[in-house]
C-alpha cells in the first residue's frame, strides 16, 4: 500500500528510518517507511556500514507501543 498516488490528497507521515517528515511511503505494519529509505534499504549490503542503523531503525516496528 503506498501512502500517495497521483490525485490523492497527500499527507505527511513521519519515516521510521529517517525520521523525516515525506509524503510518498509505504506502511508496513502500521509504520511509515518512506520510498528514499526504502531503496537504500534494498540496495545496502550487509557489510557496508550503515546496514547495522538500518537494522536498528527498523527493529522499532516490534517494539510494544503498549506500556504500563
Amino acid at each position: 500500500m503506498r501512502a500517495s498516488a497521483a490525485g490523492e490528497n497527500q499527507r505527511e507521515a513521519v519515516c521510521l528510518v529517517c525520521e523525516q517528515e515525506k509524503k510518498e511511503g509505504i506502511f508496513l505494519f502500521g509504520h511509515f517507511l518512506c520510498l528514499d529509505c526504502n531503496k537504500a534499504i534494498v540496495q545496502t549490503d550487509p557489510d557496508d556500514p550503515n546496514y547495522s542503523f538500518y537494522v536498528q531503525q527498523l527493529r522499532k516496528m516490534f517494539i510494544s507501543k503498549i506500556y504500563s
